[in-house]
Order: structure tokens, then C-alpha cells, then sequence
């Protein structure tokens, strides 16, 4: 089952980065593509931890999500 966990989680994150490249060609922007690659990190990283159940694997996932709230956060703020 671990082994089907890993494959998961690298597909996820191909499909991420596949996602996020259509995201910023379809004219969305950087802070479009960002938001999808974050949602599908997140994905990853919470079916990673659903494996692995260490502190460590938790620490990981919140920082994961704590990343993607401040960078998401950060693309809401318009200068000027």
C-alpha cells in the first residue's frame, strides 16, 4: 500500500505542475498558476502524511499549507 502511496503522490505532483503550466497558459496569471500548484502540493503532502504518520510527516503538511495561506495571502495584497 505504501508503494501505491508513493506513485500516488508523484503523479499528483506532475499533475500539479501540468496543471499549473495550462493554469499560467490559459492567461490566468502567475498568481492563478501558483494557487493550483499549492492546491495540488497540499494533496500530496496530506496523502503523504496519511502514510506516514510521524511528527515529522505532520510538521511537513502544516507547513505545506501554512506556505500556500501566505503566499495566496500575499497575492491578494495589490500594490499601490
Amino acid at each position: 500500500m505504501a508503494d501505491l502511496a508513493g506513485t500516488a503522490v508523484s503523479l499528483i505532483l506532475a499533475m500539479g505542475l501540468v496543471a499549473s503550466l495550462a493554469v499560467l497558459a490559459r492567461g490566468a496569471g502567475p498568481r492563478g498558476a501558483m494557487a493550483v500548484l499549492l492546491d495540488f502540493l497540499v494533496a500530496a503532502g496530506l496523502l503523504r502524511l496519511s502514510q506516514a504518520q510521524t511528527w515529522t510527516a505532520i510538521a511537513l503538511a502544516a507547513l505545506t499549507v501554512a506556505i500556500r495561506k501566505v503566499v495566496v495571502a500575499g497575492f491578494l495584497v495589490r500594490p499601490g
